[in-house]
C-alpha cells in the first residue's frame, strides 16, 4: 500500500532565496524536487538531458506567484530578478569536461549554488549477475555513481572558492544498505552502495560543505517496470529535502 503524500510544505524561512540545483529534473522525483522547492522559496536550476521537458518545467515554475523572500542578489543571468527557474542541459554520463561546463552554466545562472541534489539515476534491468552485460554495468555505474561524483566535485570546487559553503544531497536507495536488497539488480545495488560510501568520504575531506544521503525505499519512477508493494511517495522525500536544505538542519542522519 502506497504511503500518502504530505499535503503541505512547512514554511522554512531559512530556505528563502536559496539556489538549488537538481539533476535528473526532467521527470519523476527530480521534477517534484524542483516544483516543491520553488514553492518553499528557492531559486531552481533544473538540470537534465531532455531540455524540452526542462523548459516546460521552468515555464511552470516561473508562473508561480512571486515571493517577497526573493532578493535582488539572485538576479538570473538573463538579468531578470523575477526568473525563479533556469534549465541547464546536463548529461551525467558525459566526460568530466562536459559536466564541468554544465556546472559552470548552472553556477552562472544565479551567481551561486547553495544546494545540489544529485537525483539523476537509472535502475537498469533485473537479471542474474552472470548475465548482465558489461555495457549495462558501465552505464548504471556511470549514471548513478560517477556522474554524481563529477557533479559534486565541480559544484564543491565552486562552493569552496566562493567561500559560501552549501549542501549536497545525494539520493541513494535502501538497497545500498544492509537493510534491503533487490535480487538481480547487481549494478544498481553496487552503484547506490558506492554513492552512500562516496558521501561519507567527501564529508571526511572537511571541505566546509554539508553532505547528506537520502535512502528511500520503493519509489515509483519512470524507469520502473513494476511498482513495489510498499512505496514512499516522492512528495514526502521532497519534504525531507526541504528541511535538510535549510540552515537549521546541519547535523542529522537520515
Amino acid at each position: 500500500m502506497a504511503e500518502q503524500p504530505v499535503s503541505y510544505l512547512e514554511p522554512w524561512q531559512s530556505l528563502g532565496d536559496k539556489v538549488v540545483m537538481v539533476t535528473g529534473a526532467s521527470s519523476g522525483i527530480g521534477r517534484e524536487f524542483c516544483v516543491d522547492l520553488a514553492k518553499a522559496g528557492c531559486r531552481i536550476i533544473a538540470a537534465a538531458r531532455r531540455t524540452e521537458r526542462l523548459h516546460l518545467l521552468c515555464d511552470q515554475i516561473n508562473q508561480f506567484p512571486s515571493l517577497s523572500s526573493f532578493s535582488s542578489n539572485s538576479t538570473s543571468a538573463l538579468g531578470d530578478s523575477t526568473i525563479r527557474a533556469v534549465a541547464v542541459e546536463l548529461d551525467v554520463c558525459a566526460d568530466g569536461l562536459a559536466i564541468e561546463a554544465s556546472v559552470q552554466k548552472a553556477w552562472n545562472a544565479f551567481g551561486r549554488i547553495d544546494v545540489l541534489i544529485n537525483n539523476a539515476g537509472v535502475r537498469g534491468s533485473i537479471r542474474s549477475p552472470l548475465h548482465i552485460s558489461e555495457e549495462e554495468w558501465n552505464n548504471t555505474l556511470k549514471t548513478n555513481l560517477t556522474g554524481a561524483w563529477l557533479v559534486s566535485k565541480y559544484v564543491c570546487i565552486r562552493m569552496r572558492d566562493a567561500k559560501l559553503g552549501g549542501s549536497i544531497i545525494n539520493i541513494s536507495s535502501i538497497v545500498g544498505l544492509n537493510r534491503g536488497q533487490l535480487p538481480g539488480a547487481v549494478a544498481y545495488i553496487a552503484s547506490k552502495s558506492g554513492l552512500s560510501a562516496l558521501t561519507k568520504v567527501i564529508i571526511c575531506a572537511a571541505i566546509f560543505v554539508r553532505l547528506y544521503v537520502l535512502v528511500p525505499f520503493g519509489l515509483y519512477f519512470e524507469y520502473n517496470s513494476y511498482e513495489l508493494i510498499v512505496t514512499l511517495h516522492p512528495t514526502n522525500i521532497v519534504h525531507l529535502a526541504v528541511k535538510i536544505g535549510s540552515n537549521r538542519w546541519k547535523y542529522q542522519n537520515y
